[in-house]
């Protein structure tokens, strides 16, 4: 069984529904700075009941130690906070659009440190597969975007799209050893809960904190997300990077605007153009690819 294929689409999944059903409502009630803050120390918490429940130690080599918090602080701090900070600037769709260099940062930096070179099967799945993602995210992009944007807001989305990409491929060195996927999923967000709340009070931000008593409903929304992205989500990509190619893997995660559609289609009432359609049509072809090589 293609199990870290598999583990990937699971990802893909959880963060569709965590979008869709928990953090956006979340980001309306308590803003999108909350949420970042709260939910990586739910699911950092979360993922050491799990290991305390389990008997699983997160004991590793100095080394493989290094590796996994220059991943989380990279991948889940740094990365998720020129996300945001893009998505201010230049909008979601363009933002999930540029996200979707991610796959290729990650599949480029895996050929050079980790010796894995996709073959040519792999390689047309990828391109199947992000082609189909960025012709649907590129639906009546030029609409979307804010009067403001500029090209500080690109960059940052760019940096996010890398941080994500480098991310998972040092995730996969600093589990070279042995180490599995769950305490390394706990160290490498130990690392980055810590960078963002240490970054926050280095900016004064931690003030902005306070929850009013009429916004503690989002809390069911917040710690739903939590047990689904960083809890689950975040633990199984990297069962996937662990078990396939990380470019393979990077690639089948970032099929999540696909993934949304039919959610938003039930719960919204949205009908998927014929670009969407396509879209999605072309993606299933590559990720048919990418599990029959």
């Amino acid at each position: 069984m293609p199990w870290g294929e598999l583990a990937a689409l699971a990802a893909a999944t959880l963060w569709g529904f965590t979008s869709v059903f928990f953090f956006s409502v979340a980001a309306q009630r308590i803003g999108a700075l909350r949420v970042n803050l709260f939910r990586l120390p739910l699911g950092w918490a979360l993922l050491g009941l799990a290991l305390l429940a389990t008997g699983s130690r997160p004991v590793t080599d100095p080394a493989s130690l290094a590796l996994l918090a220059a991943s989380g602080v990279i991948g889940l701090a740094i990365g998720d906070l020129a996300y945001f900070a893009a998505l201010r600037r230049i909008g979601p769709r363009l933002t999930v659009l540029l996200q979707s260099l991610a796959p290729l940062f990650a599949t480029a930096i895996g050929v050079v440190l980790l010796d894995e070179v996709p073959g040519p099967l792999a390689g047309v799945g990828i391109a199947l597969t992000l082609g189909g993602v960025v012709w649907v995210v590129r639906e009546r992009i030029e609409a979307a975007l804010p009067p403001g944007h500029h090209g500080g807001g690109v960059v940052l989305a760019v940096m996010a799209a890398l941080c994500q990409g480098l991310g998972l491929v040092l995730s996969k060195m600093g589990m070279a050893t042995g180490l599995d996927p769950w305490p390394a999923s706990w160290l490498r967000m130990s690392f980055a809960t810590a960078a963002l709340w240490v970054g926050a009070a280095a900016a004064g931000r931690l003030r902005e904190l306070a929850l009013r008593p009429s916004l503690r409903s989002a809390w069911l929304q917040v710690v739903g997300g939590a047990v689904m992205g960083p809890f689950l989500g975040a633990s199984l990509s990297l069962v996937a990077a662990r078990l396939t190619e990380v470019g393979v893997a990077a690639t089948l995660m970032a099929t999540t605007p696909i993934i949304v559609i039919p959610l938003v289609a039930l719960t919204e009432g949205y009908r998927p153009s014929w670009r969407a359609v396509a879209g999605t049509v072309l993606a299933v072809a590559g990720i048919a690819l990418l599990f029959a090589r």
